[in-house]
Order: structure tokens, then C-alpha cells, then sequence
């Protein structure tokens, strides 16, 4: 009997928002890839090329998988349309088996901040280019039985945080849209649908909160740390796999524990 595996040989898989080097995105994308999946990297602005690049190439020469590189806005269905489209362009294939919605927004705010542009740039990536994503991962990229879509969400959902209650409610918004898509692609499609939520994970995006979330580590279960991003993609790498087909419309905290003590 073949020994139990997660390998994901030949796989593709998108992962949104994965060209920092630093970012949860990108450890996610290189957890697949070093288990055999050819991943997607995508960014949104030039200045970030560079990184994004070098994210890249790093998968290539570590793991040797097909990598594709793209620049594209989530929060629009035209730039999810690309990002679908250049994958299966430079990766040669046709059809895409992971999609992995990592691209985010997060900004803190309070009530009297929380104006129109505010609103549209957060909902814009998070709740909006959610669904457009998936909606190109299942059209263009004619996802199959058997496909996965993962959600990186956030605590933020759960749990009551000053200054980012925005930023919590499109993570909400993006909670449903979980377990409502797994009964309706789990059901026609045979696809599973889950949210990965970090707690405090030190990041490139987690920067710009740090002195929001920071305080949180004192509520974990867990060790007195804040988590690393290859923690997160460990799990995403499990939803992923084949041995996670019996899961679906879970929202799993990765958070030491933070969520069973703020709540």
C-alpha cells in the first residue's frame, strides 16, 4: 500500500496576493508548490514587480514547478479574468484545481474615517474580489470535482478589535460566502470551500496593524508568539490536498487559540 501523501503532483493552483516575500500569500504559494503544484503568483502594482518577481523565481530554482506571474487587480472581474487566463497561458494548461483567495485589504479606522473610498478599496479586494475570483476559477478555469477553494480570512471576523471593524465585517461577509458556496459547488461540483484564519501572523501586511493585533498574543492558548506564515500555509496545504475532501464549510482559526478565549 502507497504511503499516505499530500502531494499535490500535478496540480495548479492560484494563490491572489502572493508576490510579498514576506507575506502569507507567498508562503503559501511555495507550501504548494515544494509538495509538487504549479502555482500562480500574482501582484497588483508595479512597484511591487520586483518582489513579486523574485518570489517567482525562487519556486522555480527551490522546487522546479511551471510558475506563472501575473499583475492583476482582484478586485475587478477583468483582472480576475486575467489572472485565470494567464495561467493557463504560461503554465500550459488547461484548467486550474486550487484557488487559494489570499489577496487583502486591511486598514484601520474609525466609524467617522470609514468613507466611500475607504469602504470600496477594502470590500473592493476582500468581498468583491473574492467572488470575482472564484467565478473565474470556476468559468475560465473550468475548476474540476474535486477542486479546492480556500478562503484566507481572519479572526477579525470573530473577535472585537479597535479600528478594524471594517476590515472584520468584509471578513464576515467572507465567512458566508464559505459555507454558502460549499453546499452550492459541493453539491453541483463536487467542490470544496473553507476559510484558513489567521490570528496574529507576523507579515508584511500584518505591519501596518501590529499596534492594533499585537496585544491579542496575551489572549492566546498557544505559546507567547505571534505566528509565522509557513503556519498558515501548513493548514492550507492539508485543505488543499486529497485528504482534506471530507471538510468543507469550515472556517479553521489558526490562531493559537486566540478565538476559544476572545470570543
Amino acid at each position: 500500500m502507497a504511503p499516505d501523501t499530500l502531494s499535490l503532483a500535478g496540480k495548479v493552483a492560484i494563490v491572489t496576493g502572493s508576490g510579498r516575500e514576506n507575506g502569507i500569500g507567498a508562503s503559501i504559494a511555495k507550501t504548494l508548490a515544494r509538495n509538487g503544484a504549479a502555482v500562480t503568483i500574482n501582484y497588483v502594482s508595479e512597484s511591487s514587480a520586483v518582489k513579486a518577481e523574485k518570489v517567482a523565481q525562487s519556486i522555480r530554482d527551490e522546487f522546479g514547478v511551471g510558475v506563472a506571474l501575473v499583475r492583476a487587480n482582484v478586485a475587478t472581474p477583468e483582472g480576475c479574468d486575467k489572472i485565470v487566463s494567464e495561467t493557463l497561458s504560461q503554465l500550459g494548461v488547461d484548467h486550474v484545481d486550487i484557488l487559494v483567495n489570499n489577496a487583502g485589504v486591511v486598514e484601520a479606522c474609525t466609524l467617522a474615517q470609514a468613507d466611500r473610498a475607504l469602504l470600496e478599496r477594502i470590500f473592493g479586494v476582500n468581498v468583491y474580489g473574492t467572488i470575482f475570483m472564484t467565478q473565474a476559477a470556476l468559468g475560465l478555469g473550468k475548476m474540476p470535482r474535486g477542486g479546492r477553494v480556500i478562503h484566507i480570512g481572519s479572526v477579525g471576523s470573530k473577535i472585537e478589535a479597535p479600528g478594524i471593524d471594517v476590515y472584520g465585517a468584509s471578513k464576515a461577509a467572507q465567512d458566508f460566502l464559505t459555507s454558502s458556496w460549499a453546499r452550492e459547488l459541493g453539491r453541483s461540483r463536487g467542490i470544496t470551500v473553507n476559510t484558513v484564519a489567521p490570528g496574529v501572523i507576523v507579515s508584511d501586511m500584518s505591519e501596518d496593524v501590529i499596534d492594533i493585533v499585537g496585544p491579542f498574543v496575551a489572549l492566546q492558548r498557544g505559546e507567547n508568539r505571534a505566528g509565522k506564515p509557513e503556519e498558515v500555509a501548513d493548514v492550507v496545504l492539508f485543505l488543499a490536498s486529497e485528504k482534506s475532501g471530507w471538510m468543507t464549510a469550515q472556517y479553521v482559526a489558526v490562531d493559537a487559540g486566540l478565538t476559544t478565549t476572545a470570543i
